[in-house]
């Protein structure tokens, strides 16, 4: 499982913005099996193949609204 923080995801977020994050990330080919964890402020996924390239990863945030942060 690979883990990322997305720096504005928390407790707070609606359940709208996490599904819209949830729906971006699913566009990402490779990636499958996506958890969000906003207590945590991460996300974790497993890969299938090779692993999306961090730009991949920061653009599906971007479009959701969210901001990737650093690889954990």
């Amino acid at each position: 499982m690979v883990r990322y923080v997305v720096s504005n995801l928390g407790p707070e977020t609606t359940q709208e913005n996490k599904d819209k994050l949830l729906a971006a990330l699913k566009n990402v080919k490779g990636i499958k099996d996506i958890a969000l964890t906003p207590a945590a402020k991460e996300i974790t996924f497993g890969i299938n193949g090779p692993e999306p390239k961090a730009k991949l990863l920061k653009e599906a945030c971007e479009t959701a609204g969210f901001t990737l942060g650093a690889r954990m």
